[in-house]
């Protein structure tokens, strides 16, 4: 398999391409095969979000593979998970905002999802089939968040699970607090079994606090962000979900410029690639390993 000069493709030409490439690199031996035959990787789903992997033991497996490379290949390839989220506008511009609110005092991320046969992903039977389901699944992307929000790498986490919709696999909620490296503490609670919708992130500051809370609007969903000041006013923004098309966008733009580098030196956005994947699953990871141990304080593996 061999991807087309990329100056010869349009995007959506691109997009069909890459959307083939659906397995994670250990749920079948696709992606090896790629990787000696390809460029570059974009690791993509139907839905176009996966964790890096299934578990952490993949992850380093992985990367030492990737890290191989170099000895293999005459350039290192640029591997990406397509982590959405990190290209939402508004949690770009709430990157931004950040300084408003002063010095950061805590966070709460609270995830409601009504996940069933009604849902396009309920169907998906590997989201079944490895151990944290849909938990973790979709969990990367609100640790994603957490991290490009606050700019800290979470040091360690306590969590309690519970498993009470057998359709689904366990856990199907999760109640967790976080410690980022900043000293800085707050709570996750992501629910599956939920009957109606809610996604909303606070980070209080001590100027201010800053609220990310997903809304739909005219048939499709958005974000919108409201910043609360310290002297009791508030301004809100909207904006509409455009992060995967903005993520493919990156990758594009990443490997036509790594085509044009002679000495292959070019190094790709870091929101787009394998290690900050695998740095989100670390977090979820260990919230897992918490939760089988009934709330035992966890350190966040380092990548």
């Amino acid at each position: 398999m061999v991807f087309p000069d990329i100056t010869l493709c349009s995007l959506n030409a691109k997009f069909q391409l890459w959307y083939k490439i659906q397995s994670l690199f250990f749920r079948d031996k696709l992606n090896v095969y790629m990787f000696v035959h390809v460029t570059h990787v974009l690791a993509i789903s139907a839905s176009e979000e996966k964790p890096a992997a299934a578990s952490l033991s993949e992850v380093e497996t992985a990367l030492s593979f990737y890290s191989s490379l170099s000895t293999t290949l005459p350039f290192k390839p640029i591997w990406a998970v397509a982590e959405n989220y990190r290209f939402e506008p508004a949690f770009v511009e709430g990157t931004k905002l950040m300084a408003e609110i002063g010095d950061m005092v805590n966070f709460q991320i609270i995830v409601e999802v009504p996940m069933n046969s009604s849902s396009p992903y309920f169907s998906t039977s590997w989201r079944h089939n490895f151990a944290g389901g849909f938990i973790l699944d979709m969990g990367v992307h609100f640790i994603a968040t957490l991290r490009m929000l606050t700019g800290c790498e979470v040091t360690s986490v306590s969590a309690m699970t519970s498993h009470l919709d057998k359709s689904l696999p366990p856990p199907d909620s999760i109640s967790s607090t976080i410690q980022l490296e900043n000293g800085c503490s707050g709570v996750y609670v992501t629910v599956v079994s939920a009957k109606s919708l809610k996604l909303l992130w606070r980070v209080v500051g001590l100027k201010g606090t800053l609220q990310f809370e997903v809304e739909k609007r005219e048939g499709s969903i958005g974000y919108l962000i409201t910043l609360f000041t310290a002297d009791g006013q508030s301004n809100s923004s909207y904006y509409p979900s455009s992060g995967v098309t903005e993520e493919l966008k990156t990758f594009i733009s990443d490997i036509s410029r790594a085509a044009i580098e002679k000495d292959h030196s070019y190094q790709a956005e870091p929101r787009i690639t394998y290690l900050e994947g695998a740095r989100d699953l670390a977090v979820l990871a260990a919230m897992l390993e918490s939760g089988e141990r009934k709330g035992a304080l966890v350190q966040v593996k380092k990548f």
